[in-house]
């Protein structure tokens, strides 16, 4: 009975032993499976103001209104202010697979290549590819880094790189994700030379109808010293939106 005691306590130990290795290699595709299952609504409509300040301290200020569709499956940002820009649209399908932008001034729509992606929208430290975001669980692979503290907040701290779907814009991206809440805190963004680039800080959660909404979304370009501070004034979670705003034809209308 010793024996098969001693045998049957040997192989509990080592089955934890290996147990960390199996869970950390699952890990991250689930940590990303709960920050989309957390973050996505069926719909939302949401109006923002953007703030972009320059190095030198300029600042110009946009009013835009955003619309998603199925999650981050299919979303528009139409902008509504200033006049310069009022009627410009930016529509992503796919989960950011494809994005097309529409100008009013020459009523042209355009498909952004993949060689554009990287291009700031409006002048801000925002790219296509931002706009773009999709599901994390799609576009990002890695590995879990450890843990570290945003703001208080205990966080995974995750190693990640582009899947095939995932933006063309960057090398590599450190993420660091609230363990309790399953929300984004933190992403710093790396370039395609593996230099760090931008810093994302997300906060002001609001949970609405069961889902996390960020209220403020700060890009801090680290190489010129740039923002852009994106702030949601209004949402409206899980309402009925015209599906015809998510087609390329729909653009011209």
């Amino acid at each position: 009975m010793l024996k098969i005691s001693t045998v049957f306590i040997g192989s509990i130990a080592a089955a934890f032993l290996l147990l960390p290795i199996a869970a950390q290699a699952q890990s991250v595709a689930d940590i990303l499976k709960k920050v989309d299952q957390a973050g996505n609504s069926d719909s939302a409509k949401m109006e923002v103001s953007q703030t972009v300040t320059t190095p030198s301290g300029d600042t110009r200020t946009f009013k835009m209104m955003s619309y998603s569709s199925g999650g981050q499956e299919k979303g528009l940002t139409e902008y509504l202010a200033p006049a310069q820009v009022r009627g410009m649209k930016i529509l992503t399908l796919n989960n950011g697979d494809d994005i097309w932008t529409y100008f009013p001034k020459t009523n042209r729509v355009r498909k952004i290549a993949s060689s554009a992606r990287n291009r700031r929208v409006q002048g801000s430290d925002f790219t296509y590819d931002d706009m773009a975001t999709g599901e994390m669980a799609k576009n990002w692979k890695g590995k879990v880094a450890g843990t570290e503290k945003i703001n208080g907040v205990t966080c995974y701290k995750l190693d990640l790189v582009p899947t095939a779907s995932g933006p063309k814009s960057y090398s590599r991206s450190t993420v660091w994700i609230d363990k309790t809440k399953n929300t984004m805190l933190r992403v710093e963004y790396y370039d395609l030379d593996g230099d760090k680039l931008k810093r994302l800080d997300i906060s002001g959660y609001k949970k609405i109808k069961g889902i996390q909404i960020p209220m403020q979304y700060t890009m801090t370009n680290l190489v010129d010293g740039g923002t852009t501070v994106m702030k949601v004034l209004k949402v409206a979670i899980n309402v009925e939106i015209d599906p015809g705003l998510f087609t390329e034809a729909g653009l011209s209308k």
